[in-house]
């Protein structure tokens, strides 16, 4: 038997209500993050997964149609993550067992140090399964942790991604969002999150390919 129980907040501390019990795969009800649509990805689950791939977006707008080269209005990463599935009372999410983040924001206006913003995960703490965001129709994962601004050397800021598998193929359907949680020195606050979009707050990917695994 497992508790299902309703959890508060980005990193929370503690579980804060038992509201009933389930024979299934443990699930959690997690506040939404601030500023993420209440539509998609507010209903969580743990499961043990993997999400793999990378890709394009053209934010913004964040659509499926790519920008005019010339404007360099785009982001290019690659992303994986792997979760046992194990729930963590302390933190109110399924911790990852490993994971990497590579993140690019081409736009000349987010440049840093003369060089397009670059973004390294160096921590994945987090992995949970989201189970109300019916367009990604093979899976979608809302995780996260810490990473280094290469272009500074500032580090130890927490992110949280939004990641969407619709099937095949993944242009025009997958989805991708990230925030930093902290100010970036240099940017201030930053996120690529759009909002209307098939799963909120995901953006559609223009190139490249996500890839979800259920291991259970």
């Amino acid at each position: 038997m497992t508790n299902l129980r309703l959890l508060a907040g980005f990193a929370a501390v503690a579980a804060v209500s038992l509201v009933g019990w389930s024979c299934e795969t443990n699930r959690q009800a997690l506040a939404p993050t601030l500023g993420v649509p209440r539509f998609h990805f507010n209903e969580f689950q743990c499961q043990p997964l993997k999400m793999t791939g990378g890709g394009r977006i053209d934010y913004p707008p964040g659509t499926a149609d790519k920008n005019d080269p010339a404007t360099h209005e785009y982001e290019t990463f690659g992303a994986h993550v792997i979760t046992s599935g194990q729930f963590d009372e302390a933190s109110g999410h399924c911790l990852a067992d490993k994971g990497s983040l590579e993140w690019v924001d081409h736009r000349p206006e987010m440049r840093l140090n003369g060089s397009p913003l670059n973004l390294h995960a160096t921590s994945i703490t987090f992995a949970d399964l989201a189970v109300d965001a019916p367009h990604c129709t093979d899976g979608a994962v809302h995780w996260g942790g810490t990473l280094r601004v290469q272009n500074t050397g500032q580090e130890d800021l927490q992110f949280e991604v939004w990641d969407c598998d619709a099937g095949e193929p993944g242009v025009g359907q997958d989805g991708f969002a990230i925030r930093v949680i902290q100010e970036i020195d240099g940017i201030g606050d930053y996120a690529v999150m759009c909002d209307p979009s098939p799963a909120e707050p995901t953006c559609t990917l223009t190139g490249g390919n996500r890839q979800f695994h259920p291991t259970h």
